[in-house]
């Protein structure tokens, strides 16, 4: 049986006994259907180079980019694949993830001439199948503006995989998506729930949602914050409540 495999590239932990680099950013490398998707970059070039290097990927192994939503510490450090590439990298985003560059910072992605003639956009309005497995969701908007995200979904043999850069639209609403569309709520969630901060009551919230439906299996990181990852393991136990750093990985089987 096939398998399909998620590693942490870039996160605020990183694992331990490795030269892999912790810095603030988000990016898995999703190795599905014998094709390399990297969900986001992170926010530094060399940190993401890094712990490229490390994992023994180099930038022609990819095959797209995935940014999910505009905060520049999921997308920063893309020049760092296009200027190691020869051919242009499919990158898909919400609309609304683009931007411009500003004085003292940007509004959303913002590159110079020499990245952008290396990207080709692939801009996302509904769900994309990127392979037989691997699926990006419709945007969903932010709680409080008219921002949007989108989410990975990996379709495994024991139901439907979420990966998650920082989930500002809400669990709920993302979970209900993909329940619309694979006929099943996720049954394991990766990445950033963004409860880091004075964030206890969401996070109970969350905890409480996720017993309902099911969901127990969570390996998580960057927003979802120290203090959050501790909270909802005081509602759902240690067991199935996952740290997931920089240099950590885990396999699903799919059909």
């Amino acid at each position: 049986m096939d398998e399909a495999k998620i590693t942490v590239i870039y996160d605020e932990g990183a694992a331990e006994g490795t030269t892999y680099i912790g810095a603030v950013g988000f990016s898995l490398l999703v190795e599905a259907d014998g094709e390399r998707t990297l969900f986001g970059t992170g926010r530094r070039e060399r940190y993401l180079l890094n712990n490229l290097y490390v994992a023994g990927i180099e930038a022609e192994d990819i095959d797209r980019v995935v940014v999910s939503h505009g905060h520049v510490d999921h997308w920063g450090a893309l020049p760092a694949i296009t200027r190691a590439r020869e051919e242009k990298i499919d990158l898909y985003a919400p609309v609304s993830a683009w931007g411009e560059k500003k004085l003292l910072g940007s509004t959303g992605m913002s590159f110079k001439e020499e990245a952008t003639g290396k990207i080709e956009r692939r801009d996302v309005t509904e769900w994309v199948q990127l392979s037989e497995h691997l699926f990006i969701t419709k945007p969903v908007r932010f709680h409080d503006s008219e921002a949007e995200e989108i989410f990975l979904v990996l379709k495994s043999k024991n139901g439907p995989v979420l990966m998650s850069g920082c989930c500002h639209c809400g669990l709920d609403n993302v979970f209900e998506a993909v329940k619309d569309r694979f006929g099943a709520y996720p049954m394991a969630v990766i990445g950033g729930l963004h409860l880091g901060g004075k964030k206890d009551r969401l996070a109970d919230l969350y905890a409480e949602y996720l017993q309902t439906v099911g969901c127990r299996q969570l390996y998580l990181n960057h927003c979802t914050g120290l203090v959050g990852i501790g909270r909802l393991r005081a509602t759902l136990g240690l067991k199935g409540v996952n740290d997931f750093y920089a240099g950590q990985s885990i396999t699903f089987k799919v059909f």
